[in-house]
């Protein structure tokens, strides 16, 4: 029952923040500069973070953008093994959360190509003059996720080698 509640809690905030900034801010005007276009949260001299309003029909960096319709398979097809896999299969308890919060993730940007015809991105951070790519509540949830599931996965696992010398 908590992951199903946190699973409709992503997609809720993923849907509602999309379906705001798609609403009131303007796509994207990087000549003004910041906070291009959108509301600026912080503004200093090593973070610059704002709500903007942009666009993707890729995936990261725009990837793939020319191919939205094997893309869109594709995200459906993983989402729905990732769902199965969650009822079916009963995964190892510390794979539940991240796999769930993975597929809302997922299942947050496949929404948007049906009712977008794209996926609408908002969070710009800056830091130190690296602008790292637009993302969204959707995509915080499946890096998040997956950067939880490789440091904690046992093979992955980042050990200290001690030299006995």
């Amino acid at each position: 029952m908590r992951r199903l509640a946190i699973f409709l809690l992503i997609l809720f905030f993923d849907f509602s923040t999309k379906y705001w900034v798609a609403h009131h801010l303007p796509l994207i005007q990087p000549y003004l500069g910041y906070p291009f276009g959108g509301i600026g949260i912080l503004d200093t001299t090593l973070f610059k973070i704002s709500i903007v309003h942009t666009t993707n029909t890729g995936t990261a960096w725009g990837f793939l953008a020319n191919y939205q319709g094997l893309l869109l398979f594709f995200r459906i097809f993983i989402t729905l093994g990732i769902i199965a896999y969650l009822i079916f299969f009963k995964p190892q308890k510390r794979l539940m959360m991240p796999l769930t919060c993975i597929a809302a993730g997922a299942l947050g940007n496949i929404i948007d190509f049906f009712l977008y015809g794209h996926v609408i991105d908002m969070f710009y951070l800056i830091f130190y003059k690296y602008s790292y790519p637009i993302f969204n509540v959707a995509d915080s949830a499946i890096f998040l996720s997956v950067m939880y599931l490789l440091f904690t996965s046992k093979k992955i696992k980042l050990r200290r080698h001690v030299s006995s010398h």
